[in-house]
Order: structure tokens, then C-alpha cells, then sequence
């Protein structure tokens, strides 16, 4: 079952694109009717759900996709795992109820946030029977972009259906569990093309729950730092704080996310590499990411500081403004997050190393809880966003150490020195536009794009940087291949 990467990277991206652009159509929308205590009531509740959300995941996702991977091609196999698979997650799911009904009872702060909760919990049993690991592994990314731009077409007319006063804040809930996981229960059915769940085999459960308890702890620490903020914040400080944080943190993400695109489609397939010790393809895939994460991220961070301002008049409305410098600071976990996430989910991983994964996460997690402990009480939301962007840089740092060795020999540093002289440069023409010239919030976003995309790629051309030349290339002959 052999797939292209490049088409595989394209389904990836379209759906990440599409899942940045409905948000684009509808957030808007939303923030300015359920204003900032809506938003962050809604989120806020999310944030709790998503730890019982990865009890009950486990750390099946990341095994699943590693160990489907390199025996994608036995149909008998494939089945046998996946059973397995489901069983332990069927039981970690129930766990995750019983702890989460028992949390209802007992947490007072919740009692306000109730049926929010139970409405964006159903995203736990829905993730469960979808196991989209499975598609993972198999890179069906085509049907995964397609069935997710139905079920996303669909939230965006629910969203305008059910949405419409600063009270449906459940609806909008409901909503947002449609667009996230609502087409997993698809999965079950379309499964049926890759293998026979009926067959009858004996499961080994056991031999999976060392790795996936390895993994467990590393998710929970990953859900920690990634949640933690937002929960915490809502503890300390109030929803409207919340509102301000999860507006700029979810600007900064629909673009942060579709790095993870690329290296959920990079996972597979450098599993596959291991298994079968290519390793010099595991290098050139590593030098090809790191040129591309680079020459897009440290550009997009910049255009995020200058452009903060009128994209959340845009986005929110001006009841968000005090949210303008917490983007700013969360603005480079573009570059961060990306590599870290490269580094830690595609390598890592891959090469079997999960107990340093885990150490890393946990100890990121830990880092991030003693930050917020100290930033939050007096800066609030701007507090929560140093203290992500801290434990970020430190994770960056590790992960660059942790892989070293696998990473050996992968040459970046003159390309990286040419992105950031790029981006500078760049940035400098952009700030004057936005100083000098009397535009709407809309007219600067579009000149700031524009203008900064063309002066940043004619400096890529002026210092003749390889992964650009490359890149054109390529294009160029496939362009006359298709004439």
C-alpha cells in the first residue's frame, strides 16, 4: 500500500486549511454574539472535559498510528491489532465517565459549567468508536479531508441555525463537538474496506500497555501544558479572562495547526522507515520539514506581532482588544511548537524512545503549572501566555538535544540564517505600512499579507536559498511534464 507523501501532505494541509477557514467564517460570528464571557464559559468547560478526553485516549493514538503502520499491509493483522486497540480504549473511556460524573458531584466550581460539560463530553465516546489513528496509519487522507469538509459544512450551518443570542452557549458547544470529532462515527462504517472487526482472533492486550501507558503519561502531560492555562485561568481569574486568552490562543493555533498536518503525515511514514532502518531517508525527510517549518513560521510569527491588533478587531470585535498582547506573546509558538512537534511526535516516537517523550512532556507540564502559579494572579490572561511560551522555548530546546543523533548531519543553519534575515526584512516594510498608512482592520491585514509575502519570497531569491530554488524547480517540471 504505497502513498505519496506530497499528496498525502496536500489531503492533510486542505483539511487543516478548511479547518481554519470555517472557524474564520463563523468566529467572527460568534464572538461578537456570545461576547467574552461566553467564549470563555464555553472554553473553560472544554478545558476541563479535555483531561477526561485523554483518559479515556490513553496513548493510543501515537502507538496506534506507529504499530498500524508497519503491518498496514497484513489485513488479518490490522484487525487483530485494532480489536485490541478498541478494547483497552473501550475501558479507559468508561473509567474516563465514572471519574468525570464523580467530578460533577464533588467540584463545586463546576456546577455553573454543568451542562456544558455533559454536552462536550460526548467528544470522548465519539473520539473512541472513530479511532482515527487507524487512518493514520493507513494515510486514507483523502477520505479524511472529505469526510471532514462535510461534517464541517454541516457545524457551519448549525452554527448560524442555533448560535444566535449571547444564551446558546450550549448550542455553540454542541456545535463545536459536531466540527471536532462528529465524523468519527463514520469510521466505523467506512473501516469495513480495511479490515473485518468480526474475525474472530484471540487478543494479546497485554503486551500493548507498557508503550501505551508511556504514551498515557505523556499525553496527560501534553493535555496539561496545552489546557492548563485556560483552566487555570478560569480558577484564578474569571470567564471574561478566559474569553481574552482562548481568542488569542485559538488565532495562533488555526495557523499553528497546520504544521501538525504535515508531521501527522511525516509520523506514518518515518515509522515506516524505521521498521524497515532507512535511515538516510529519515534525514532527507527531516531537512525537507526543517526548511519548510522554518520558511513559513518565522515569517507568519512576525506578521502575528505587527498584525495582532486589527486581526482581533476583525475576529472578535473591540470587546477583545485587552487580548492584543497576549497573541503577541503567544505569536512564536508558531516556530516552537512546530519543530517541537516534528521532533517529538514524527522522531521520537518513531524510534520507540517513548520514556524520554514522556519525561519531557511531564517535566514541560510541571514548568508550565509553577509559571501560571506565578503570572496568572497578577497578569491573567497576558500571564497564562508568558508562562506557555516559557515552558514552549525550554521544550524546543530539549527536544533539539534529545534527537541529536537522528538529526545529525541534516545542514539548516545557513537557510535558517536567510528566513530570519527574510523575515526581518519583511517586518520592517510591514510595520511602516501599518504606521503610516490610514487603513481599516481588514485593508492592513490584506497589504500586510500581500506586501510581506512578495518582499519576503524576492529576498529568498536575492540570497538564492536552496530549499526555494528547489522548490521552483520542482514546479517548474511538473509544470511542463503536465504541458
Amino acid at each position: 500500500m504505497s502513498k505519496s507523501l506530497k499528496l498525502n501532505a496536500f489531503f492533510n494541509v486542505v483539511r487543516n486549511v478548511l479547518r481554519l477557514v470555517f472557524p474564520l467564517i463563523t468566529f467572527p460570528y460568534v464572538s461578537r454574539v456570545l461576547m467574552p464571557e461566553g467564549i470563555g464559559k464555553v472554553n473553560f468547560a472544554n478545558s476541563i472535559v479535555m483531561y477526561f478526553y485523554t483518559i479515556a485516549s490513553l496513548g493510543i493514538g501515537s502507538y496506534g498510528i506507529r504499530e498500524a503502520a508497519k503491518i498496514r499491509n497484513d489485513r488479518l493483522a490490522l484487525a487483530k491489532f485494532t480489536k485490541e486497540m478498541l478494547s483497552i480504549n473501550m475501558v479507559s473511556t468508561l473509567v474516563s465517565y465514572i471519574l468525570l460524573a464523580a467530578s460533577l458531584v464533588f467540584v463545586k466550581k463546576f456546577e455553573s459549567y454543568r451542562i456544558l460539560i455533559i454536552v462536550n463530553s460526548s467528544s470522548i465516546i465519539l473520539n473512541t468508536i472513530g479511532f482515527e489513528w487507524l487512518y493514520s496509519a493507513l494515510e486514507e487522507y483523502g477520505y479524511i479531508t472529505l469526510r471532514s469538509i462535510i461534517f464541517q459544512i454541516i457545524s457551519l450551518a448549525l452554527t448560524f441555525i442555533l448560535v444566535r443570542n449571547s444564551d446558546d452557549v450550549v448550542n455553540y458547544a454542541l456545535v463545536s463537538v459536531i466540527s471536532n470529532v462528529g465524523s468519527n462515527v463514520c469510521n466505523l462504517i467506512h473501516a469495513r474496506r480495511y479490515l473485518d472487526l468480526k474475525t474472530k482472533v484471540k487478543l494479546e492486550i497485554k503486551k500493548h500497555l507498557k508503550p501505551i501507558f508511556l504514551l498515557f503519561f505523556s499525553s496527560i502531560a501534553i493535555t496539561v501544558f496545552s489546557i492548563l492555562d485556560t483552566s487555570m485561568v478560569g480558577f484564578i481569574k474569571d470567564d471574561v479572562e478566559v474569553g481574552y486568552y482562548t481568542s488569542a490562543s485559538k488565532i495562533i493555533r488555526m495557523i499553528r495547526d497546520l504544521f501538525p498536518a504535515i508531521s501527522t503525515v511525516m509520523f506514518a511514514r518515518v515509522s515506516y522507515y524505521v521498521g524497515t532502518k532507512e535511515t538516510q531517508k529519515i534525514k532527507e525527510v527531516t531537512g525537507q520539514i526543517f526548511n519548510l517549518f522554518y520558511a513559513l513560521s518565522i515569517p507568519i510569527c512576525m506578521g502575528f506581532i505587527l498584525l495582532m491588533k486589527p486581526i482581533l478587531l476583525l475576529m472578535c470585535g473591540s470587546e477583545f482588544l485587552p487580548a492584543v498582547a497576549v497573541g503577541q506573546v503567544l505569536a512564536p509558538l508558531v516556530i516552537l511548537s512546530s519543530i517541537s512537534g516534528y521532533l517529538s511526535g514524527a522522531l521520537l516516537i518513531s524510534f520507540g524512545r517513548e520514556k524520554i517523550y514522556m519525561y519531557v512532556e511531564v517535566g514541560a507540564a510541571l514548568l508550565d503549572i509553577v509559571l501560571n502559579f506565578a503570572f496568572i494572579p497578577k497578569y491573567g490572561a497576558l500571564g497564562a501566555g508568558i508562562a506557555t511560551l516559557i515552558t514552549e522555548f525550554v521544550m524546543f530546546i530539549v527536544f533539539h538535544i534529545s534527537v541529536k543523533n537522528e538529526i545529525s548531519g541534516v545542514k539548516i543553519k545557513k537557510a535558517l540564517v536567510q528566513y530570519i534575515i527574510g523575515s526581518v526584512i519583511m517586518a520592517l516594510v510591514v510595520y511602516m505600512e501599518i504606521k503610516y498608512l490610514p487603513l481599516s482592520p481588514i485593508l492592513q491585514i490584506l497589504l500586510g499579507a500581500v506586501s510581506g509575502a512578495l518582499i519576503y519570497f524576492v529576498i529568498l531569491v536575492i540570497m538564492k536559498n536552496e530549499f526555494l530554488q528547489s522548490s521552483l524547480n520542482n514546479l517548474k517540471l511538473k509544470i511542463g511534464a503536465h504541458k
